[in-house]
């Protein structure tokens, strides 16, 4: 494909993409996360990060070793800021850290996340995926009509 060619719709059974969630996908964001880069944050800054990034109950989640805690919150960083990635904003537009709650395999929108969300015509349904490669974790957030 040159640089002049247009975007190709991949449909399939249940919608595009063939996600047989019977939903398209209004958006999708992707973000990598470097390890040794949240290692170095959490020794430095501690609960202050975590405060930053998450309300009380979602941070009452994450595990206590320091190892097991290093991998949980680059999950919850890869998963928020694909999110913010999907629905097209960024941390822009009033959309914070706290308006986006990884929840297993997916991530919950509230707050002005949920409203622009809505505005693109989906009620918030994102299936979250997310790996880990080396030192890097990769996250993928597609919203859903």
């Amino acid at each position: 494909m040159g640089s002049h060619s247009k975007p190709r719709t991949v449909k399939g059974q249940g919608g595009i993409l063939g996600l047989g969630e019977g939903g398209r996908v209004l958006g999708l964001g992707v973000d990598l996360v470097e390890l040794d880069r949240v290692q170095h944050s959490l020794q430095r800054w501690g609960d202050r990060l975590v405060e930053k990034l998450m309300d009380a109950p979602e941070a009452a989640l994450l595990p206590t070793p320091a190892a097991e805690r290093v991998l949980s919150v680059a999950f919850a960083i890869a998963a928020k800021e694909a999110a913010s990635k999907a629905i097209g904003t960024g941390w822009s537009r009033g959309v914070r850290w706290r308006d986006v709650v990884r929840e297993g395999d997916s991530v919950r929108l509230l707050g002005r996340a949920s409203e622009v969300a809505a505005g693109l015509g989906s009620p918030g349904r994102c299936r979250l995926r997310l790996e880990v490669r080396g030192n890097l974790v990769l996250g993928e957030v597609r919203l859903l009509s």
